[in-house]
């Protein structure tokens, strides 16, 4: 295999202190810090010289270099948050005092086409409660799983790693609306806290506001100014346009593509109701881009569509967090993976705890060859998103990307076991067997990969991997189907997945022209392409395949990452 030699060192100013083992290792540049702390480098220094952030200096002969411990961070960052004051029933470990999950509210009026309506109020008041800083708030993806379980209060405290759960009921009857809610110490499985709301449907809005701040001070929690700005603050005030947008949202989440156009539909009508407020463009024009998420439309539409949307963001207010996290999204589906980084940077300042945004930028950093500065990323949404596959599959996917073959197959192997009739996670589970070197677990795989009446492409690319695992060769005319290679050129993954097939069956040229799309797509991971990854051993020394490093390792080494 290549080796990176000096080159290694420049990632992003990292590299291991291997003179001490009683730390762990170093974050070695500001801007390494400030992405550790969710910051500007500008605020990074500044939190330096007025309170005190602990950040050390190794003068050399010429200038100096700065570096900083994860741990004296966190204990920086722990001290300056908001105190908390528990009664004597709920004291508990300090890492956990600060953190809650929201169980999924039940509906119980008689009308059982509204059940959404309790969904929706789910989501609004696990968002009211993430805007108060000083919170761990479980994110929405991971509540909505425990939706009817089974399992008792401690059971789920110790799976989402929280200190108090909020349970509720939502029921409405005519026009009129009622809440309750209660919290619950799962300890003792008794109630801390629990209150009802009543009032009209047009007041869901101040009900599901007034739950957040109630609970804030049932745990005697102070609220900040900006805690005060951004709980007063709501995305959509208009109830009918609520209603659209929440029906929107289910209908997205079925991914398929009469439902993705219905959710467009509904949004339109949201935003005919309530005209363009900032958070239904948003969501208007994420929903376009699950077109292209989905390899349902690989056309330009979906881009311009969500560009539209963007653009009318901001013609509102020209600095949006809402016009930065559609950007993002935006740069991202286009391949523009530095840019997607600094919005998404800039979104987090604002909403530090958003899932969506936490694991694009931690997917980001990954395939740009910046892991370290991913972890950390990835070890936040851990903490608020415990329970969704593709989260818990991070950590395995920043371990291969480092050559940890091994210690990933874990991740990917529970991911398949949550939901083995689903084709993506049996290829990821195929791709890092083979990684690994477990050649006939993913010959099992490959061999007993399930039949589509429309020969999908993850069957498509494992029959390519059963090739080249076998060692035998290629048949004649197995290529990917033309709409098949549309639906793979638009994004990073499946570029990457088909490259490396093809190079385990020996084909050098189709192995760097897929990889070729996956770096246009963003993939610049150069030291996993030039080192880490061992099914392009075949094909790494080619001239074809150098040539691509070559370019791989200058758009790695100009990666600018943090403003």
């Amino acid at each position: 295999m290549a080796c990176l030699g000096p080159l290694w060192p420049t990632l992003s100013g990292y590299h291991r202190d291997m003179g001490s083992s009683a730390k762990p290792e170093a974050i070695r540049s500001w801007k390494a810090i400030a992405a550790y702390l969710g910051c500007s480098v500008r605020s990074a220094r500044r939190w330096e010289a007025d309170e005190a952030l602990p950040v050390h200096r190794h003068m050399h002969k010429s200038q100096g270099t700065v570096y900083a411990y994860p741990d004296e961070l966190d204990a920086w960052r722990t001290r300056g948050e908001a105190q908390v004051d528990f009664p004597d029933k709920v004291q508990s470990s300090p890492s956990h005092d600060r953190s809650i999950a929201v169980l999924p509210f039940r509906y119980v009026g008689p009308d059982s086409a509204n059940v959404y309506i309790a969904d929706g109020c789910t989501e609004e008041v696990i968002n009211g409660l993430t805007k108060i800083r000083a919170l761990r708030v479980i994110s929405r993806t991971s509540s909505m799983v425990l939706k009817d379980t089974q399992k008792d209060a401690r059971t789920l405290a110790k799976t989402l790693r929280v200190r108090f759960l909020l349970e509720g009921t939502v029921r409405q009857h005519t026009s009129q609306l009622r809440v309750s809610a209660r919290l619950i110490d799962p300890t003792t499985d008794e109630g801390v806290w629990a209150e009802q709301y009543d009032g009209p449907v047009e007041t869901v809005f101040s009900i599901q506001e007034r739950i957040a701040r109630d609970v804030a001070a049932a745990l005697h929690l102070r609220l900040t100014v900006d805690d005060e700005r951004r709980l007063a603050h709501r995305g959509v005030e208009d109830v009918l346009a609520w209603r659209y947008a929440l029906q929107a949202r289910q209908e997205s989440l079925r991914w398929r593509p009469d439902a993705i156009q219905q959710a467009i539909a509904l949004l339109d009508l949201a935003i005919k109701q309530a005209g363009e407020q900032p958070a239904l463009l948003t969501a208007l024009g994420r929903t376009w881009l699950q077109f292209r998420e989905a390899g349902i439309d690989t056309s330009s539409l979906p881009i311009e569509k969500a560009r539209t949307c963007a653009e009318r963001i901001r013609e509102q207010i020209a600095d949006a967090v809402e016009w930065r996290q559609l950007e993002g999204w935006i740069q991202y589906a286009t391949g523009n993976i530095r840019a997607a980084v600094a919005q998404l940077n800039r979104v987090l300042r604002e909403t530090p705890n958003d899932p969506d945004t936490l694991g694009l930028l931690a997917n980001c950093y990954l395939i740009s060859g910046r892991v370290v500065l991913a972890r950390p990323v990835i070890e936040r949404l851990l903490a608020i998103d415990p329970l969704t596959p593709l989260t818990r599959c991070l950590p395995g996917w920043a371990d291969a990307l480092e050559g940890d073959f091994a210690t990933a197959v874990k991740a990917y192997q529970d991911m398949y076991d949550a939901d083995p009739g689903n084709p993506l996670g049996r290829l990821f589970l195929l791709w890092i067997l083979a990684s690994s070197g477990n050649i006939d677990r993913a010959l099992e795989l490959a061999s007993n990969f399930p039949e589509s009446p429309d020969n999908h492409l993850p069957q498509q690319v494992a029959r390519i991997f059963h090739a080249g695992l076998s060692g035998a060769p290629l048949p004649d005319g197995q290529v990917l189907l033309d709409n098949a290679s549309a639906i793979a050129a638009s994004s990073d993954m499946y570029p990457r997945l088909i490259s490396q097939a093809y190079a385990l069956a020996g084909d050098a040229e189709l192995s760097a022209h897929w990889m070729s799309l996956a770096l246009e797509r963003g993939f610049i991971n150069y030291p996993y392409l030039a080192q880490h990854d061992p099914l392009l051993v075949r094909v790494r020394q080619t001239e074809s395949f150098q040539a691509l490093l070559s370019r791989v390792r200058t758009r790695w080494q100009n990666f600018d990452d943090v403003e």
